[in-house]
């Protein structure tokens, strides 16, 4: 008989669920959010500083960099909401965290290709 190592086997998970590919589709959705947020975040570096600088007011500078916030703040916010049903708290918890990367994904989409995109020109 051969003798076994209890560390070399992972342990089982109730009801059988597969952890990795709701894992690697987040990662995936993530991936995909990163250069739209790198160049959202900029932009609204510059829009603050270049603002300031040329005498607006901070009030002004504050709703454009809000706006800015927008879209991927309702995009992980309207997932959010699920979160308020008792069956959805008992999902696999990896597969909420890829329906909040969809959120961030869908939230930063539609702000880049709807506002900053066609701003670029």
């Amino acid at each position: 008989m051969a003798q076994s190592y209890p560390g070399w086997q992972a342990p089982a998970r109730p009801n059988g669920e597969r952890v990795w590919p709701w894992l690697l589709l987040g990662i995936a959705e993530l991936l995909a959010a990163a250069p739209m947020l790198t160049l959202m975040f900029g932009g609204g570096l510059v829009v603050g500083v270049m603002g300031l600088a040329s005498g607006s007011t901070v009030a002004t500078v504050l709703g454009v960099v809000l706006l800015l916030l927008l879209g991927p703040a309702l995009g992980l916010a309207l997932p959010a909401l699920a979160l308020f049903s008792p069956s959805v708290r008992r999902m696999n918890r990896a597969a909420l965290f890829a329906l909040h990367c969809f959120g961030l994904l869908v939230g930063t989409a539609v702000e880049y290709v709807g506002w900053i995109r066609p701003a670029m020109g």
